[in-house]
């Protein structure tokens, strides 16, 4: 297996961190402020995590999503999480969960067609 790069994330590119998650920039962002909310120990599904740790994950999640809200002007936000058995194997770059938080605002063309 490669190495994983959320294993090893740097410090320095730590916005928030609790006992069980860091939350980082995406290196590909979407959108402005795309930020993940990345699991300190390595999971390969949801069904992994221990519920502790999971539910730290869900408040952060929460937490920064009310951010992205009030603080940073967002409309909405969407949250994904890319789930290992619907992807191709080629497709699934990162085999760790990580749940991608992306501020949304109308006519923001996120997922406009390329063409």
């Amino acid at each position: 297996m490669k190495k994983c790069v959320f294993c090893k994330i740097p410090k320095e590119e730590i916005i928030l961190e609790t006992k069980h998650c860091y939350v980082v920039p995406d290196k590909y962002p979407a959108a402005k402020w795309h930020l993940l909310v990345v699991t300190k120990k390595h999971y390969s599904n949801i069904a992994e995590i221990p519920d502790a740790e999971l539910f730290d994950a869900i408040k952060t999640i929460k937490e920064v999503e009310k951010k992205m809200v009030e603080k940073m002007g967002a409309k909405g936000v969407d949250l994904l999480q890319h789930y290992r058995p619907f992807l191709k194997e080629g497709k699934l770059v990162k085999k760790h969960v990580h749940f991608h938080l992306m501020p949304r605002s109308f006519n923001d063309r996120i997922y406009m067609e390329k063409g």
